[in-house]
């Protein structure tokens, strides 16, 4: 496990919440917002929750007092959506408290397509309590097109990504260029209805049509980011005064986080690989 994290620090700042904030500092160094994740995930028990509620309230009071710029997401079966809707929402409410106290964005990540309609119930919950809330969107569901008006109506902040779980053919597209025509879709869409929003890709192709809509259509939008993922790029769209943020993930329970960066990119398995033998 300890060559494993070695490779993962690729995508995954380290354990602690100290090597978050040290990721989130450099971010900011470099033009960058930070988008912290403590990953965790499908948790079914109450204790887990309110340790990883608990975290998160130490996380952003942490960040508050380091002047990191930057926000936090969650995902909703670490805070017990998988028990109970109603109770994955009563621990969000202090977290929302907390990133409100500071005027920070609270972003909730979209999981497997069975928590999709509870995260969006949610999100709406949280944002009848305050108006800076963002949640994402996978491009590969085929529901996500009726996701988005039902979003931009809520005036919720969307973050569009492709998706990185495995769904059923029924409800997800199969090939990669089935997502991509619907992710150039929703980009359309996002540009043309929404508001400040985020475009949740390294794709080239996907930025540089951003990149176009954005000279048609002048709303505040930002470019989200994974860290360790084009870090080049990330660098050149911030000295052109665009917005990016990057997603830091860390934590103990990183294994799944970092098994679908290595299903998402299969040659990262060859990089690995090499990396342990060439010590």
């Amino acid at each position: 496990m300890a060559l494993l994290l070695r490779f993962a620090r690729q995508w995954v700042a380290g354990e602690r919440m100290e090597d978050a904030l040290r990721v989130a500092k450099d971010a900011n160094a470099r033009g960058m917002d930070a988008l912290v994740n403590h990953l965790g995930e499908h948790y079914r028990e109450r204790a887990p929750v309110e340790a990883t509620k608990a975290e998160y309230l130490r996380l952003l009071d942490a960040m508050r007092s380091d002047g990191v710029r930057g926000t936090v997401s969650l995902k909703p079966t670490q805070f017990g959506v998988l028990i109970d809707k109603g109770y994955a929402l009563s621990q969000m409410l202090p977290i929302l408290d907390a990133t409100k106290a500071d005027g920070r964005v609270l972003w909730l990540d979209m999981e497997h397509s069975g928590t999709t309609d509870d995260t969006l119930w949610i999100g709406e919950r949280l944002l009848e309590r305050y108006d800076r809330v963002g949640i994402c969107v996978q491009a590969n569901l085929k529901r996500t097109s009726a996701d988005l008006e039902r979003l931009i109506r809520d005036r919720a902040r969307i973050r569009l990504v492709k998706g990185a779980y495995k769904e059923t053919e029924d409800i997800a597209f199969r090939s990669r260029s089935q997502t991509d025509q619907a992710y150039l879709e929703h980009l359309e869409t996002l540009f043309t209805k929404a508001r400040d929003f985020a475009v949740g890709s390294h794709d080239s192709r996907m930025i540089s049509r951003a990149l176009e809509l954005a000279r048609q259509h002048p709303t505040p939008f930002e470019f989200a980011m994974l860290q360790g993922v084009r870090d080049p790029l990330k660098s050149d769209l911030a000295r052109q005064g665009f917005r990016v943020s990057e997603y830091i993930p860390y934590g103990p329970n990183w294994l799944p986080y970092f098994s679908r960066r290595l299903r998402e990119r299969p040659r990262n398995i060859v990089t690995m690989a090499r990396s342990f033998v060439e010590g």
